[in-house]
């Protein structure tokens, strides 16, 4: 029963981190703004 939690939790987790990394090639792009980014929880960090 943990095991199959695990495997769900571990979906969820790779699916965001998909659907992140999207978004924010999206916003590189310039097909999307940074208020939909960080709608969406994500924070871009500040280059140096």
């Amino acid at each position: 029963m943990k095991k199959e939690l695990n495997k769900e939790a571990i979906l969820k987790s790779v699916t965001k981190m998909i659907t992140d990394k999207e978004a924010v090639r999206s916003y590189i792009k310039g097909k999307t703004t940074i208020q939909s980014i960080t709608t969406k929880g994500i924070k871009l960090a500040k280059p140096l």
